[in-house]
């Protein structure tokens, strides 16, 4: 078989999404892969059908094939000149120069090709070759999902009841807005000069209380979300996952099944969600505003950046997708209406102010600026326009949901620090405070709060439930854990330089 028909061309065309699933494997669940191999191996098939029909069959699949390796290897180059840390030379990742550079040997040796006779024997070589890539690459794969993440263990160290709810006499509806990577007011006036004290006096006039100092437990999404959703530091990680890993299966299935929704859920709550892929529960009602074929929204960008030499189909593949996605979370959260008498909890993690940059301050679409480092200081300017964006939709959807209900409770909240020109290997102070200031801002209704000058974002859902479900959590001790992104579970202490720094003067 493999002698009489080529078909390494369609194993070819799964690489690009293989290969860009293996570099993020620890980010990226194995099912959201399906759609877009589906895709890439349908892509390929009229140009080999309409090519059979003329040059024949062998032919055909050789010519796709090399030019299937030749797009590898172009988006390859072009990935690491465009970021290259010498600038002068970033010019040659531009397509008038790089694409020629591809284009004219290809264009020979495709004319080579279409002059030679070929025999079986080079379509069972091609084939038994794209059959061994493609087996070491699943290998690969078996081999990360071999390893258990040890979920059970973790659960019971993990070691946060889900208290029994008895009849209340009121069961308020519950909304959490998280604005990703939303800088605290201390990071805001040092790295970007901004005052946002008008944004603070807004929420104040709306009752809000605001801590002016708040801080994250953890400097990124990844423990930030899972801890805080879970109530508890995850310290207990270091027990069933050594610091070489970066298998993130485990913190993404806390994060999944997280005890504050379970809690929501034991009480009667209904549970809506905005946030398609981690951190969106199996006990969730309805989740809004799903992404086109519900794809991961981490794998479309490698996807669309790595291999889309094209500014204008970047822009709208993903930019598009990405400025719409946000504008659909703003506005079905401004105008929800249940439908139901239930009391409901609703879970808002909204992409903003975090990367891709696509809004300006007034709302209006712009370009994403490119940079080797979403951390890059050059983007800072962008970053800020899209602060002020999120204040101003941040106010309107509060103003909206007071106005249904005002004993509507929500919680405001970063999960953790903008990070700009942050040094992950050696950090300073200072970048201790760009990766854990944050804003919190608590809208608790009918509640007398007597709450410390300092509340660690762990405890807000500890705090809310003692309030309105007279649950007896125990009120956690601040702590602060510093890792790299590249080292995930490499996690260092450093509570005690965060808390008494100079710089909180």
């Amino acid at each position: 078989m493999t002698k009489k028909f080529g078909f390494h061309h369609f194993i070819l065309a799964s690489f690009p999404v293989l290969l860009i699933y293996l570099d993020n494997i620890n980010e990226i669940p194995l099912s959201d892969i399906i759609v877009p191999l589906l895709f890439s191996i349908g892509i390929i098939l009229i140009p080999w059908i309409l090519l059979t029909y003329f040059i024949g069959e062998r032919k055909s699949s050789i010519i796709i094939s090399l030019i299937i390796l030749l797009f590898l290897i172009f988006a390859y180059v072009r990935s690491i000149l465009i970021y290259h840390e010498i600038v002068e030379i970033r010019f040659i990742a531009t397509n008038i120069i790089l694409i020629p550079i591809f284009s004219i040997p290809a264009v020979f040796i495709i004319y080579k090709i279409l002059r030679q006779t070929f025999s079986s024997n080079i379509t069972q070589i091609v084939n038994v070759m794209s059959i061994a890539v493609f087996s070491f690459m699943l290998f690969q794969i078996g081999l990360f999902y071999s390893t258990d993440p040890l979920y059970d263990e973790s659960q019971k160290l993990l070691n946060v009841p889900i208290f029994e709810i008895n009849e209340l006499n009121y069961t308020p509806n519950v909304y959490l807005l998280v604005l990703d990577a939303y800088s605290g007011d201390m990071t805001l006036k040092k790295d970007f000069g901004f005052d946002n004290s008008e944004f603070y006096q807004q929420l104040e006039q709306r009752g809000f209380f605001i801590q002016k100092e708040s801080y994250s437990n953890y400097p990124n999404t990844d423990f930030s979300m899972p801890s805080i959703m879970n109530m508890n530091y995850l310290e207990f990680i270091s027990d069933v996952q050594v610091e070489q890993s970066n298998d993130l299966r485990l913190v993404q299935e806390l994060w999944n099944n997280n005890k504050v929704m379970q809690s929501f859920h034991s009480a009667g709550y209904e549970i809506y969600s905005f946030h398609g892929g981690f951190g969106s529960s199996t006990l969730t009602t309805e989740n809004f505003c799903r992404t086109n074929l519900n794809l991961s929204p981490e794998l479309t960008y490698s996807l669309v950046n790595y291999y889309i030499p094209i500014s204008e189909i970047r822009v709208n593949l993903f930019e598009n997708q990405h400025y719409d996605h946000i504008l659909c979370v703003l506005d079905k959260t401004k105008n929800f209406e249940s439908t139901s008498s239930i009391p409901f909890y609703m879970h808002m993690h909204l992409k903003l102010p975090h990367q891709p940059f696509v809004f300006d301050s007034e709302g209006n679409k712009i370009k994403d600026t490119i940079s080797s480092n979403r951390f890059d200081t050059e983007l800072k300017n962008a970053y800020l326009e899209q602060v002020i964006f999120a204040n101003k939709k941040t106010l309107e959807v509060i103003d909206e949901i007071q106005k249904r209900n005002s004993n509507d409770v929500i919680i405001l909240m970063s999960d953790h620090g903008g990070r700009f020109g942050v040094n992950w290997i050696d950090p300073s102070e200072m970048d201790y405070f760009r990766g854990f200031n944050t804003l919190s801002a608590l809208y608790f209704p009918g509640q007398e709060l007597n709450l410390p000058e300092y509340v660690s974002a762990v405890n807000t859902f500890r705090i809310f439930f003692n309030l309105y479900f007279n649950t007896e959590y125990e009120i956690l001790d601040e702590k602060f854990i510093w890792y790299s992104p590249d080292d995930p579970f490499k996690h260092n202490d450093v509570t005690e330089i965060v808390k008494f720094s100079e710089l909180r003067n």
